[in-house]
């Protein structure tokens, strides 16, 4: 490999540790970071070595064995006693000595990390692709989503990031709209939306984050980055700083900024009542660095993901929805042991009401097919008298003939040794 390639590498390797650095101090308080200036600008200075300054071959190829190059060599250039700006001499002299090699994890003895499989879209057309995610998912109270596309039109017709950036969930009934900012202030409606998926509910959602970038054909025109909730809700939590004030705007263009806590429904109508009517709110935080910082990591992380074709997303997200319920009522057939029809003469079950409002008659075939390759019997869909939905319906006799062995297996079974023949055995008497 030529040493372009090698230098690539490496400079890969210590922005992902230089990424993670800046991660973990996101969760560090004031006093620590204080505490650790030295370490924080020592960090950056490496950091920016790396990534402009040229190095020799055997440099790059000595970094190259370690997991985070970047902590071996901001250890020694944080210890260096010299006064003048020598840090190219102790990366020298650390390569020279490789002394580390037995004190540092080895990027060779690096487990292979499993990709999370999650995407990013670059370019789609919103208001065409959301409408096609939420068939895929939200059953009920589907009018949730033009109320988040409104949110979104509000946002494309300004230039604040904190308006044109969303985390959109899609749910069995309804969709949610987030502001991504306000995730990361700890209180807001936002950040508790996020923290009631991850810990208040066992349902899998579909989660997004929209980055609104200007108009498409058909309207809004953004970039889509999927999210698995629960790491995203873990990230908010350490990452987020406080609610305390919120902005208000009124439509003169005044500014009053009033605690939290005295902006509610019953402080409202004085305040219009003072100020007039109300153009915008904004939530602050206690540190609104913290915040950018939070904010600045998730880009960064999402940046690096891989890039995929929003209609190959749409088609996977529709094959999973038939083969999860196929999957679900395969094992209820499966783990009846007694008919459970009024008349006793069958077993059935329900197919899933989140599932058929989005089920077209395709997806009924599809789906008729997929349960019966696993059940492995004859069945069919029908509905029950006196009740709405489709049910799954498979007679006793099958199920009896499931478990009843064949004349033909029972004669070839092999006998069990200390078992009697069945039949008696003469033995020829030799004269």
């Amino acid at each position: 490999m030529d040493l372009e390639k090698l230098y690539q590498q490496l400079l890969d390797r210590v922005t992902e540790n230089y990424a993670d650095y800046r991660a973990e101090l996101l969760l560090k308080d004031r006093q620590e970071l204080i505490d650790g200036a030295d370490r924080i600008a020592k960090t950056a200075e490496v950091f920016q070595y790396f990534t402009t300054k040229p190095l020799m071959e055997t440099e790059v190829e000595y970094f190259l064995n370690f997991q985070n190059p970047l902590e071996v060599a901001v250890d020694h250039w944080e210890s260096c006693t010299f006064e003048l700006d020598a840090l190219g001499a102790v990366i020298a002299d650390v390569v020279d000595k490789a002394d580390d090699l037995t004190l540092y994890p080895l990027a060779a003895d690096a487990s292979e990390q499993k990709p999370d499989g999650l995407q990013k879209f670059m370019n789609v057309d919103l208001e065409t692709v959301l409408p096609q995610i939420r068939a895929q998912k939200t059953a009920f109270y589907q009018n949730d989503l033009n109320y988040a596309l409104d949110a979104m039109r509000e946002g494309a017709a300004t230039d604040d990031p904190a308006k044109r950036n969303f985390v959109v969930i899609f749910r069995q009934s309804g969709v949610e709209c987030l502001n991504e900012r306000d995730m990361l202030i700890a209180g807001t409606r936002s950040y508790n939306t996020c923290q009631y998926y991850h810990r208040m509910t066992r349902e899998p959602v579909l989660a997004y984050s929209v980055e609104l970038i200007g108009d498409g054909k058909n309207g809004l025109c953004g970039n889509l980055y999927q999210q698995d909730q629960h790491q995203m809700a873990k990230f908010t939590e350490r990452a987020s700083s406080p609610y305390t004030d919120v902005t208000i705007t009124f439509l003169d263009g005044k500014e009053v900024r009033i605690p939290e806590k005295e902006y509610n429904y019953e402080t409202i109508p004085s305040l219009k009542y003072r100020y007039g009517d109300i153009l915008d709110t904004r939530h602050e935080a206690d540190d609104e660095s913290v915040v950018q910082g939070a904010l600045r990591r998730e880009h960064e992380r999402r940046e690096r993901m891989p890039k995929g074709h929003i209609a190959v997303h749409v088609q996977s997200l529709e094959e999973s929805r038939i083969q999860t319920e196929a999957d679900r009522l395969a094992s209820a057939l499966q783990s009846l042991t007694e008919p459970n029809t009024p008349d006793k003469t069958h077993f059935m079950t329900e197919v899933s009401p989140y599932f058929l409002p989005l089920a077209s008659q395709d997806d009924m075939f599809r789906l008729f097919q997929k349960v019966q390759e696993q059940v492995k019997q004859p069945m069919y869909i029908a509905q029950v008298d006196g009740k709405r939905g489709q049910y799954f319906f498979m007679r006793r006799e099958e199920r009896a003939q499931e478990h009843k062995p064949s004349i033909k297996a029972q004669l070839a079974a092999q006998p069990v040794p200390g078992d009697k023949p069945t039949t008696k055995s003469k033995e020829r008497e030799v004269r």
